[in-house]
């Protein structure tokens, strides 16, 4: 009995939709991480060679090459090594280094070869940390802070012509911030307590060019995206004697803008085996200027009416290969490099930022109408001094590095 692909996808994403928004409670950065196997394993060279459907919200353009519908589900195990030594001589660790990313993505051949429709759902963003309650810096960095995203990603895909084709997309994206921290209140420790979510909207094209049979460009580009947020302010043991008119409950909202990208990438077929692509991307970063705090009475009480961030434009450069072994199975390498954009004084713990190395390996199955893709991944971030910091005690050493575990499943209807 041959299954109808468009009930199956809606199954699939809704069930993810599910899992993602609960388990996806902090990731690396606010940096797109690849997040299919076949992706990270090519993670600096995909933008031109990547075949799986997560083209979707990666280059939309190459949607139209799928011969048949085709769904795959993607997830992952993270596991962060997330450390900080303060020059006052107090040291942080994570508490909760465990993180399970997950998406999914679908691509429906209209006319096969000539137009495709694609969606995607996924957790491109985020951030986290967790830190013990009872640090000597607890008034300084919140003990959980969190931004966690998800994607609905519609995409349509068409061929211009022989050699060059084109995708179009629209990310709605909501997100999610919470902020936990002990404060010092009339000579008892407190608690504030931000909550929000919102919506933003944005769009996001590519176009590929095969300049000849074995050859191919890809250009890729994303609108920014603001993310207006909104919610509950709460403080727990408020002492008496705060001043007049503050609410230790009130409403709270805020907003971030995710950053515009542009990426340039190209890819060979060395051989009929051999494939290499070479990747490039700027992006603007400093579109993240501060993440404002308003509430509606409880102001008054925050030592700050936002985060300073004042992050700096940044770009990403790297390689990837995938090398045919036979018709069913394929072994896969990466590497990217992304710059970092944090200036060393707006620099906290809870927002760890790096020059980030990603090294990837993989590999891949490929059935009649079932494949199965495993990468594992190394993310370092070579260690780093904070002497220039705004808050004195922020100034030390850094350490962050990750071990992902990448899965995918795809089957064509």
């Amino acid at each position: 009995m041959k299954l109808n692909p468009i009930p199956c996808c809606l199954a699939a994403c809704l069930g993810l939709l599910l899992m993602t928004t609960q388990s996806m409670k902090g990731a690396e950065s606010l940096s797109l991480i690849p997040d299919s196997a076949e992706a990270l394993g090519t993670a600096g060279g995909r933008y031109a060679n990547l075949g799986d459907a997560t083209v979707v919200r990666v280059s939309p353009a190459s949607m139209v090459d799928a011969e048949q519908p085709v769904l795959q589900v993607n997830t992952g195990i993270w596991h962060g090594d997330v450390k900080f030594g303060s020059v006052t001589g107090v040291h942080l660790e994570h508490n909760d280094p465990w993180v399970y990313p997950g998406s999914v993505y679908a691509i429906l051949p209209v006319i096969p070869g000539r137009l495709a429709f694609g969606v995607g759902i996924s957790t491109p963003y985020g951030l986290g940390s967790s830190y013990s309650k009872s640090s000597a810096l607890r008034y300084l960095v919140p003990y959980e802070s969190s931004l966690r995203t998800m994607s609905i990603t519609p995409a349509v895909s068409w061929r211009v012509s022989k050699s060059v084709t084109a995708g179009l997309g629209l990310d709605i994206m909501q997100g999610t911030l919470g902020i936990n921290q002990v404060v010092p209140l009339g000579g008892f420790d407190g608690e504030f307590h931000f909550d929000a979510t919102g919506w933003g909207v944005s769009g996001y094209g590519s176009i590929r060019w095969d300049i000849t049979e074995h050859q191919r460009i890809a250009l890729v580009g994303r609108l920014p995206l603001r993310v207006k947020m909104e919610g509950t302010f709460s403080a727990d043991g408020v002492a008496p004697g705060l001043p007049a008119g503050f609410d230790n409950h009130s409403s709270f909202d805020t907003e971030m803008t995710f950053p515009g990208s542009i990426a340039l990438g190209y890819g060979i077929d060395v051989t009929d085996r051999l494939t290499l692509g070479l990747d490039f991307k700027w992006s603007a970063n400093s579109s993240h200027d501060d993440i404002p705090l308003n509430t509606s009475n409880s102001n008054s009480l925050l030592p700050t009416n936002s985060i300073p961030l004042k992050w700096r434009n940044s770009i990403d450069i790297g390689t990837g290969a995938s090398y045919r072994i036979n018709d069913a199975w394929v072994a896969r390498a990466g590497y990217l490099f992304s710059e970092n954009s944090m200036p060393g004084g707006t620099f906290m713990p809870s927002i760890p930022a790096y020059d980030r190395h990603i090294f990837s390996l993989g590999l891949g199955w490929k059935g009649k109408s079932n494949s199965v893709d495993l990468t594992y991944g190394f993310i370092y971030n070579p260690a780093r001094t904070v002497s220039d910091a705004d808050t004195a005690a922020f100034n030390g050493r850094y350490r962050h590095q990750w071990h992902v575990v990448m899965l995918s499943i795809g089957h064509k209807f």
